[in-house]
């Protein structure tokens, strides 16, 4: 006789194997009726449906190993091994099955003699990650291959289409290596995406129309953000963004009109649950230039060091399309929060994420749209929905002055866009009667000023020429060949004011 609770838990997981496709079909497809070509020729990867171990062996992403299986089910944990045929032999009893389901099944019946169904996939881990993992591994390399040989065979196919993201895929060992008290460089290199480029056509769908993960999705797609408001429920820590970290941001995002990524570093105070975002540390690398992201990120880690700052979120740009996140970024953020959570409260730190979108088409303000968002797992008894993107309110903290390192980063954003050719003509029309690209950078950056560069009815003599000559020194930055190394640091002229 089971417990309510576990009677709950069976149901769900069957109508999670209901949807999850499949696994009825697996021992059919290991009987050795079919070759393993002729399997895959028959079904569509696409489908989910008919992938077996023995297929993820033969291709390399598993491999025999003595207890390589294990599956945990109320409070108890079976062990198996994976046989070179992909068979597996369960260890309690040495009995030999064909399948995931076949085991599982079995296992559960053990506990609970009114189980129905599996859930071998999902409920089963190998080497300690869940086995469902390894599948979509197998999926996402057959379906870039059937991409590659549809683009050989058709020369007209854009290369853009076969663009899956770039985001990286983190081990279990990753996710507890990295420590956001100590970030060693190969470790930042791999908790923020590279930058990519940005498709024009964008759909914005709600979260509630995406249902179960699916390889027929776009990973591009926007997903609109659910405000905790519209949850009935309360935002689960408070968020300031200081005005010189917006400042660079804007700066960084507007400068090119493809996707930049950057970290976010700052203090987070669980005494009074709040995440301080207080400065900006922009990638300067090209996609695919490994050797210059090490560089850039381990300057990236040095500088957070000095500053007794943590990483504390990411963010990056949607630079013509809105800022709303896609499905591939919904998925990111929910792995950068796992892997900032730490292992026990002491070292937990939220994670959020910011995006920028500067040339919105659809969006006809001169200021950049920002959105700043935080992933709220799926139940768990929908493990294969996405997680849902939560709109995050912040509030704004003034800066009094700008900083000698925002206007040195402002120089080193300047000089490696214009040396990638990447770098906006800002003399150019921005749109039909709405300024220069130069005049739409200026209004954008302008309400995230420091206190002492602020356009007031009382401004002094002394703060106007300091916001004069910051103008200058910036429009000496994008719209020059080079930048003149006569020309004062408006830093310097804060100093020579002060005193």
């Amino acid at each position: 006789m089971t417990t309510p609770g576990s009677k709950s838990d069976d149901m769900m997981e069957e109508e999670e194997a209901r949807g999850h496709s499949g696994e009825e079909e697996e021992e059919e497809a290991e009987s050795g009726v079919d070759s393993l070509e002729e399997m895959q020729k028959r079904r569509s990867i696409q489908s989910g449906r008919g992938v077996t171990l023995s297929m993820l062996m033969s291709d390399g992403i598993l491999e025999a190993g003595e207890g390589f299986l294990t599956i945990d089910y109320l409070g108890a944990k079976f062990v198996g091994d994976l046989l070179p045929g992909g068979k597996i032999r369960a260890q309690e009893t040495q009995k030999i099955f064909s399948s995931p389901s076949s085991w599982a099944i079995h296992c559960k019946k053990l506990l609970n003699p009114d189980k129905k169904s599996g859930c071998g996939w999902s409920s089963m881990r190998y080497k300690g990650k869940k086995l469902d993992t390894y599948k979509n591994l197998w999926f996402r390399k057959h379906k870039q291959e059937q991409e590659n040989n549809a683009q050989l065979s058709s020369p007209s196919t854009s290369s853009s289409s076969i663009k899956g993201g770039v985001h990286g895929d983190h081990t279990e060992d990753d996710k507890k290596n990295i420590s956001p008290k100590k970030w060693e460089m190969d470790k930042m290199q791999s908790i923020i995406p590279r930058p990519r480029p940005s498709p024009q056509k964008r759909i914005i769908v709600p979260h509630t129309v995406l249902g179960n993960r699916s390889f027929a999705h776009d990973l591009n797609t926007l997903v609109k953000c659910t405000p905790f408001s519209g949850l009935d429920r309360i935002q689960p820590f408070t968020v300031t963004i200081a005005t010189n970290c917006l400042l660079l941001i804007d700066f960084h995002c507007h400068i090119i009109k493809n996707e930049v990524v950057g970290y976010l570093g700052g203090n987070w105070d669980i005494a009074s649950h709040n995440l301080a975002v207080l400065q900006a540390f922009p990638c300067r690398s090209g996609l695919g230039d490994k050797d210059s992201a090490a560089r850039v990120e381990d300057e990236i880690r040095r500088s957070l060091e000095r500053r007794h700052l943590s990483v504390v979120g990411w963010y990056h740009s949607h630079p013509t399309f809105p800022a709303q996140p896609t499905i591939k970024d919904v998925d990111s953020q929910m792995e950068y929060q796992i892997t900032m959570k730490g292992d026990s409260d002491s070292s937990y730190t939220p994670c959020l994420g910011l995006i920028c979108s500067p040339y919105d088409p659809q969006r006809p303000s001169m200021e950049a749209d920002y959105l700043a968002y935080w992933v709220m797992p799926p139940p768990e008894h929908r493990p294969h929905e996405y997680g849902r993107p939560m709109q995050m309110i912040y509030s704004i903290a003034h800066d009094s002055f700008l900083t000698q390192d925002l206007l040195m980063e402002m120089r080193l954003i300047s000089e490696y866009y214009r040396s990638t050719g990447e770098a906006l003509d800002f003399n150019a029309n921005f749109s039909s009667g709405a300024g220069s690209y130069w005049e739409k950078l200026q209004s954008s950056l302008r309400t995230k000023l420091p206190r002492d560069l602020m356009v007031t009815g009382a401004q002094s003599t002394a703060q106007a020429q300091a916001v004069t000559h910051f103008w200058d020194f910036l429009k000496g930055l994008i719209m020059t060949l080079e930048v003149s190394k006569r020309k004062e640091n408006p830093y310097q002229l804060h100093e020579k004011r002060k005193k």
